[in-house]
């Protein structure tokens, strides 16, 4: 039996496993199944096979492997070494040698659908403060509110000397298991956030400096509560329409919520849609319709890029029956993801708000996810690009009004600038 037949029935038998396999589970796009040109080699176990069709999927399937590829080519050579040794036949040792794998694309759109007691969190749905290395330092830029580093009292602007006592750049280096000798900065901040996640079950304590006060901080679980309502809405001054949506661009009830949100709020003389809680990614059916009621006709918002092979131009439909009028600010920051991101170049394209906040999650592409011959798991990472409809890349777009977004237990700046910008 060939591979692509192997996978084939492995897509039909757990084609209903995605639904609940993992806490951090984002939605993603329907299962696909690859071809492959090689046999399964009935000789080798299953972690060996897994290693060999991760190792081929992430080279023909991959939209961003050119830039990865010497770094992958070294991963799959020594992942193929370790796959045969005693420690990978466990599956605890089969799941970690596939994660240890994924790391090396320093991609957060990359993931396997399961995890275990002492897997990697996820970036950013599992993390809850944002680093950059500027200036020989690693600082804080974002605090996500609510969370296990917020309740700590990390703050934005502190510098992290240590993670669980080792020095920040060896924590992060020890993410990089190959291909560092010349390390770019995106991949040094890719590495410095993941360790910041830390792993499931792990303790999370930081040493900081914060002007000449040196601080140990225990910082606790990541996730903060999470709300009852996929979203939330009330009334600000100015006669302010605000909705926020809660991580729920994956759940269809979304829509109804929001609308209902939008009736409540009918009388608003402008609004504030606040996208800093959608970490967990999203689809199309959730956001287009609520972008919808923001919108005259047909429009698009979206571009797909290389290796998309469907219409690349996304749009939207005006929906409902009638339309929020006046001003509209997005706000975004760290934990916008995946379709919030998508959302927000979308009101941005649609030229129908301005987006307050700062840089976002920066979850690249677009995701299809393909099952893997030795397990029950399946790898997702992104196959296409995505891109604002002027052409620049979903992942590198900033907002053209930026203020701190995710100030932890700090003001809401970006929120007040986008107030008194609506109720102007």
């Amino acid at each position: 039996m060939t591979l692509f037949s192997r996978l084939a029935l492995k897509a039909a038998a757990i084609g209903v496993f995605y639904t609940a396999t993992t806490l951090n589970m984002r939605p993603w796009l329907p299962l696909t199944t690859p071809s492959f040109a090689q046999e399964i080699d009935a000789a080798q176990t299953p972690v060996q096979q897994d290693v060999d069709a991760l190792c081929t999927l992430v080279t023909e399937h991959y939209v961003y492997y050119e830039t990865r590829k010497s770094v992958w080519e070294e991963t799959c050579r020594r992942s193929r070494l370790r796959a045969a040794q005693k420690t990978a036949q466990t599956s605890a040792g089969h799941l970690a040698l596939l994660e240890q794998m994924l790391d090396q694309l320093w991609d957060n759109h990359v993931s396997l659908d399961t995890h275990s007691a002492v897997s990697p969190r996820l970036v950013p749905s599992g993390s809850d403060y944002w680093i950059e290395f500027e200036n020989g330092e690693a600082l804080v830029k974002a605090v996500r509110r609510g969370s296990g580093a917020a309740k700590a009292g990390l703050q934005v602007g502190d510098e992290i000397i240590s993670m669980n006592s080792v020095p920040v750049l060896a924590a992060a280096t020890g993410r990089m298991r190959y291909g560092r000798t010349s390390v770019s900065a995106a991949r040094l901040n890719w590495a410095l956030n993941a360790q910041a996640a830390g792993y499931r079950g792990a303790p999370r304590n930081v040493s900081v400096r914060r002007g000449e006060e040196t601080l140990k901080l225990a910082l606790g679980k990541p996730w903060p509560t999470r709300p009852e309502s996929t979203v939330t809405s009330t009334f600000l001054s100015g006669n302010t329409g605000y909705i926020r949506i809660e991580d729920s661009l994956g759940d269809r009830d979304t829509v109804a919520a929001f609308d209902a949100a939008l009736e409540e709020l009918r009388e608003a003389d402008g609004w504030i849609i606040d996208l800093r809680n959608t970490p967990g990614g999203g689809n199309t059916s959730v956001a287009e319709p609520i972008m919808g009621r923001f919108i005259r006709g047909v429009k698009k918002y979206q571009i797909a890029g290389p290796r998309w092979e469907g219409e690349p131009v996304r749009r939207v439909a005006s929906r409902g029956d009638w339309r929020a009028r006046g001003r509209v600010a997005v706000l975004v920051g760290r934990w916008t993801g995946s379709m919030g991101e998508g959302m927000a170049i979308g009101f941005d394209g649609l030229k129908r708000g301005r987006v307050y906040g700062s840089q976002m999650a920066q979850l690249a592409g677009g995701i299809e996810s393909f099952p893997l011959p030795g397990s029950s798991y399946s790898v997702r990472f992104p196959t296409y690009n995505l891109m604002h409809v002027k052409g620049t890349d979903r992942h590198e777009w900033r907002p053209r009004y930026e203020v701190v977004a995710d100030n932890g237990n700090g003001p809401d700046s970006a929120l007040q600038a986008a107030l008194d910008w609506v109720k102007r």
